[in-house]
Protein backbone atom coordinates (compact mmCIF):
# COMPACT_ATOMS: atom_id res chain seq x y z
CA UNK A 1 0.00 0.00 0.00
CA UNK A 2 1.18 3.18 -1.12
CA UNK A 3 0.23 6.88 0.65
CA UNK A 4 0.27 10.25 -0.09
CA UNK A 5 0.45 12.82 2.43
CA UNK A 6 0.28 16.69 1.59
CA UNK A 7 1.60 18.19 4.86
CA UNK A 8 1.32 22.41 6.18
CA UNK A 9 1.71 24.55 9.54
CA UNK A 10 -1.66 26.20 9.98
CA UNK A 11 -3.72 23.49 10.95
CA UNK A 12 -1.20 22.01 13.49
CA UNK A 13 -2.35 21.53 17.34
CA UNK A 14 -0.58 24.78 18.54
CA UNK A 15 -0.24 26.68 16.55
CA UNK A 16 -2.19 29.83 16.37
CA UNK A 17 -0.34 33.20 15.45
CA UNK A 18 0.64 32.82 11.68
CA UNK A 19 3.56 35.56 11.60
CA UNK A 20 5.58 34.39 15.03
CA UNK A 21 4.65 30.93 13.89
CA UNK A 22 4.74 30.19 10.49
CA UNK A 23 7.22 32.70 8.29
CA UNK A 24 10.70 31.60 8.29
CA UNK A 25 11.81 34.05 10.55
CA UNK A 26 9.32 33.96 13.56
CA UNK A 27 10.44 33.52 16.73
CA UNK A 28 8.51 29.78 16.84
CA UNK A 29 9.18 28.98 13.50
CA UNK A 30 11.21 26.02 14.61
CA UNK A 31 8.68 25.46 17.48
CA UNK A 32 5.69 24.89 14.54
CA UNK A 33 7.60 23.05 12.18
CA UNK A 34 8.79 20.10 15.14
CA UNK A 35 4.88 19.88 16.33
CA UNK A 36 4.23 19.26 12.67
CA UNK A 37 6.91 16.75 12.26
CA UNK A 38 5.86 14.86 14.92
CA UNK A 39 1.86 15.34 14.15
CA UNK A 40 3.18 13.69 10.53
CA UNK A 41 4.99 10.89 12.71
CA UNK A 42 2.00 9.90 14.45
CA UNK A 43 0.19 9.69 11.03
CA UNK A 44 2.77 7.60 9.92
CA UNK A 45 2.89 5.68 12.77
CA UNK A 46 -1.03 4.94 11.92
CA UNK A 47 -0.37 4.33 8.53
CA UNK A 48 2.61 1.45 9.30
CA UNK A 49 0.21 -0.02 11.87
CA UNK A 50 -2.19 -0.34 9.19
CA UNK A 51 -0.60 -2.16 6.69
CA UNK A 52 1.24 0.96 4.64
CA UNK A 53 4.37 -0.03 3.31
CA UNK A 54 5.67 3.03 0.98
CA UNK A 55 4.71 6.21 2.58
CA UNK A 56 5.56 9.71 0.80
CA UNK A 57 5.00 13.25 2.51
CA UNK A 58 5.02 16.38 0.64
CA UNK A 59 6.15 19.92 2.77
CA UNK A 60 3.74 22.02 1.46
CA UNK A 61 4.60 25.28 3.42
CA UNK A 62 6.40 27.10 0.83
CA UNK A 63 9.75 26.61 0.01
CA UNK A 64 12.43 25.24 1.96
CA UNK A 65 12.94 24.87 5.19
CA UNK A 66 9.16 24.25 4.55
CA UNK A 67 7.27 23.01 7.51
CA UNK A 68 8.53 19.56 8.59
CA UNK A 69 11.80 19.19 10.24
CA UNK A 70 13.85 16.29 8.30
CA UNK A 71 16.10 15.23 11.54
CA UNK A 72 13.04 13.99 13.43
CA UNK A 73 10.95 12.92 10.35
CA UNK A 74 10.09 8.98 10.89
CA UNK A 75 12.01 7.07 9.45
CA UNK A 76 9.83 5.15 7.10
CA UNK A 77 8.54 8.29 5.71
CA UNK A 78 9.76 9.74 2.65
CA UNK A 79 9.92 13.75 2.13
CA UNK A 80 9.38 15.61 -1.05
CA UNK A 81 11.19 18.64 -0.42
CA UNK A 82 12.10 21.96 -2.46
CA UNK A 83 9.42 21.95 -4.07
CA UNK A 84 7.42 25.25 -3.19
CA UNK A 85 3.65 24.97 -1.97
CA UNK A 86 1.79 25.06 -5.60
CA UNK A 87 0.12 21.80 -4.98
CA UNK A 88 1.44 17.96 -4.71
CA UNK A 89 4.71 16.87 -6.28
CA UNK A 90 5.16 13.68 -7.57
CA UNK A 91 1.76 12.24 -7.22
CA UNK A 92 0.49 9.70 -9.70
CA UNK A 93 -1.58 6.61 -10.21
CA UNK A 94 0.39 4.55 -8.50
CA UNK A 95 -0.57 5.92 -4.88
CA UNK A 96 -3.67 4.21 -3.03
CA UNK A 97 -4.57 7.17 -0.70
CA UNK A 98 -4.28 10.57 0.00
CA UNK A 99 -4.35 11.71 4.04
CA UNK A 100 -4.05 15.92 4.37
CA UNK A 101 -2.35 16.83 7.79
CA UNK A 102 -1.78 20.23 9.35
CA UNK A 103 -4.40 21.81 6.76
CA UNK A 104 -6.44 24.54 7.15
CA UNK A 105 -9.46 26.33 5.62
CA UNK A 106 -10.07 28.47 2.86
CA UNK A 107 -10.00 32.09 3.03
CA UNK A 108 -13.52 34.03 4.27
CA UNK A 109 -14.27 31.21 6.65
CA UNK A 110 -15.77 31.64 10.14
CA UNK A 111 -14.99 29.78 12.91
CA UNK A 112 -11.73 29.03 11.19
CA UNK A 113 -7.83 29.45 12.71
CA UNK A 114 -5.83 31.03 9.91
CA UNK A 115 -8.02 30.39 6.84
CA UNK A 116 -6.54 31.39 3.62
CA UNK A 117 -6.15 30.25 -0.09
CA UNK A 118 -9.27 30.13 -2.27
CA UNK A 119 -10.45 29.89 -6.01
CA UNK A 120 -13.73 29.45 -7.93
CA UNK A 121 -13.33 26.38 -10.00
CA UNK A 122 -16.40 25.81 -12.88
CA UNK A 123 -18.36 27.76 -10.26
CA UNK A 124 -17.63 25.61 -7.57
CA UNK A 125 -15.41 27.84 -4.67
CA UNK A 126 -12.41 25.50 -3.53
CA UNK A 127 -9.77 25.88 -0.91
CA UNK A 128 -6.20 24.01 -0.79
CA UNK A 129 -8.41 20.85 0.87
CA UNK A 130 -10.14 20.58 -2.29
CA UNK A 131 -7.18 21.20 -4.75
CA UNK A 132 -5.21 18.98 -3.64
CA UNK A 133 -8.14 16.43 -3.34
CA UNK A 134 -8.58 16.93 -6.93
CA UNK A 135 -4.94 16.69 -8.25
CA UNK A 136 -5.15 13.04 -6.68
CA UNK A 137 -8.62 12.48 -8.52
CA UNK A 138 -7.60 13.12 -10.97
CA UNK A 139 -4.92 10.46 -10.82
CA UNK A 140 -7.99 8.22 -9.52
CA UNK A 141 -6.50 8.43 -5.53
CA UNK A 142 -9.03 8.79 -3.31
CA UNK A 143 -8.66 11.57 -0.54
CA UNK A 144 -9.64 9.40 3.12
CA UNK A 145 -8.00 11.61 5.87
CA UNK A 146 -7.62 15.11 6.97
CA UNK A 147 -6.23 16.87 10.54
CA UNK A 148 -6.68 20.29 11.44
CA UNK A 149 -9.27 22.66 13.10
CA UNK A 150 -12.73 21.81 13.22
CA UNK A 151 -13.54 24.27 9.95
CA UNK A 152 -10.81 22.30 7.90
CA UNK A 153 -12.51 18.91 8.92
CA UNK A 154 -15.97 20.78 8.03
CA UNK A 155 -15.07 21.90 4.64
CA UNK A 156 -13.47 18.55 3.56
CA UNK A 157 -16.10 16.31 4.82
CA UNK A 158 -18.42 18.72 2.33
CA UNK A 159 -16.42 17.28 -0.31
CA UNK A 160 -16.14 13.86 -0.03
CA UNK A 161 -18.35 11.85 2.03
CA UNK A 162 -16.68 9.24 4.30
CA UNK A 163 -13.65 11.24 4.57
CA UNK A 164 -12.38 10.57 8.39
CA UNK A 165 -11.37 13.42 10.53
CA UNK A 166 -8.98 14.16 13.28
CA UNK A 167 -9.51 18.08 15.07
CA UNK A 168 -6.90 19.29 16.54
CA UNK A 169 -8.25 22.93 17.53
CA UNK A 170 -11.50 24.77 17.26
CA UNK A 171 -11.43 28.61 16.52
CA UNK A 172 -14.37 30.57 18.69
CA UNK A 173 -14.52 33.88 16.32
CA UNK A 174 -17.76 34.15 14.99
CA UNK A 175 -16.71 36.42 11.68
CA UNK A 176 -13.68 35.61 9.42
CA UNK A 177 -10.27 36.55 10.75
CA UNK A 178 -7.99 35.39 8.37
CA UNK A 179 -4.38 34.98 9.25
CA UNK A 180 -5.08 37.48 11.99
CA UNK A 181 -4.41 35.89 15.54
CA UNK A 182 -7.86 34.76 16.52
CA UNK A 183 -9.35 32.68 20.01
CA UNK A 184 -8.47 29.24 19.39
CA UNK A 185 -8.98 26.23 21.69
CA UNK A 186 -6.22 23.59 20.76
CA UNK A 187 -5.32 20.11 21.91
CA UNK A 188 -2.22 19.26 23.53
CA UNK A 189 0.38 18.24 20.86
CA UNK A 190 0.00 14.61 22.54
CA UNK A 191 -3.64 14.29 22.30
CA UNK A 192 -3.44 15.72 18.76
CA UNK A 193 -1.22 13.01 17.83
CA UNK A 194 -3.01 10.08 19.22
CA UNK A 195 -5.90 11.20 17.44
CA UNK A 196 -4.54 11.54 14.32
CA UNK A 197 -2.63 8.09 14.74
CA UNK A 198 -6.46 6.70 15.40
CA UNK A 199 -8.05 8.16 12.80
CA UNK A 200 -5.71 7.43 10.13
CA UNK A 201 -5.98 4.26 11.43
CA UNK A 202 -9.83 4.32 10.47
CA UNK A 203 -9.07 5.89 7.09
CA UNK A 204 -6.51 3.04 5.87
CA UNK A 205 -10.02 0.85 6.18
CA UNK A 206 -11.90 3.34 4.37
CA UNK A 207 -9.31 3.14 1.07
CA UNK A 208 -11.63 1.03 -1.79
CA UNK A 209 -15.14 2.79 -0.02
CA UNK A 210 -13.98 6.27 -1.04
CA UNK A 211 -14.62 7.42 -4.16
CA UNK A 212 -11.96 9.85 -5.90
CA UNK A 213 -12.87 13.48 -5.98
CA UNK A 214 -13.51 15.02 -9.14
CA UNK A 215 -14.68 17.95 -11.56
CA UNK A 216 -14.79 17.30 -15.25
CA UNK A 217 -12.96 19.40 -17.40
CA UNK A 218 -13.14 22.10 -19.22
CA UNK A 219 -11.72 24.11 -16.09
CA UNK A 220 -13.38 27.79 -15.34
CA UNK A 221 -10.99 29.36 -12.74
CA UNK A 222 -11.10 32.26 -11.01
CA UNK A 223 -8.74 33.75 -8.63
CA UNK A 224 -9.32 36.73 -6.30
CA UNK A 225 -5.49 38.48 -4.96
CA UNK A 226 -5.05 40.14 -2.05
CA UNK A 227 -3.48 42.82 -4.18
CA UNK A 228 -3.06 44.47 -7.67
CA UNK A 229 0.56 43.61 -7.51
CA UNK A 230 0.08 40.26 -7.02
CA UNK A 231 -2.66 39.86 -10.11
CA UNK A 232 -0.23 41.73 -12.48
CA UNK A 233 2.52 39.68 -11.59
CA UNK A 234 0.66 36.48 -12.36
CA UNK A 235 -0.92 38.13 -15.28
CA UNK A 236 2.55 38.40 -16.53
CA UNK A 237 3.19 35.25 -16.33
CA UNK A 238 -0.12 33.91 -17.98
CA UNK A 239 -1.07 36.18 -20.58
CA UNK A 240 -3.74 34.24 -21.42
CA UNK A 241 -5.52 35.14 -18.29
CA UNK A 242 -8.70 37.83 -18.52
CA UNK A 243 -8.64 39.81 -16.22
CA UNK A 244 -12.22 40.84 -14.26
CA UNK A 245 -11.48 43.11 -12.50
CA UNK A 246 -8.07 44.82 -10.00
CA UNK A 247 -7.94 41.48 -7.85
CA UNK A 248 -9.89 38.69 -10.15
CA UNK A 249 -7.95 36.95 -13.26
CA UNK A 250 -10.08 34.46 -15.09
CA UNK A 251 -7.89 31.23 -16.22
CA UNK A 252 -9.44 28.34 -18.75
CA UNK A 253 -7.81 25.03 -19.45
CA UNK A 254 -8.84 21.42 -20.82
CA UNK A 255 -5.97 20.38 -18.53
CA UNK A 256 -6.39 20.80 -14.95
CA UNK A 257 -2.38 20.35 -14.28
CA UNK A 258 -2.39 23.81 -16.80
CA UNK A 259 -3.79 25.44 -14.36
CA UNK A 260 -1.73 28.09 -12.54
CA UNK A 261 -1.84 26.14 -9.03
CA UNK A 262 0.12 22.84 -9.86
Amino acid sequence: MKIYITTDLEGVAGVVDHRQQCWFDGKYYGQARRLATLELNALVEGLLEAGAKDIFAWDGHAMFPGSIDIEILHPECRLIMGAGDGGPVGMDKSYNALFQIGIHAMADTAKASMAHGGWELNGRKLGEIGMNALLAGLNDIPFVFVSGDKAAAKEATALVTGVETAIVKWALSEKATGLAQAATVSLSPEKARQIIKRNAIKAVGKIGEIKPFKIDPPYLLNWRFFNTEEADKMLNSFPEAKRIDDLTLEFKADDFCKLPLV
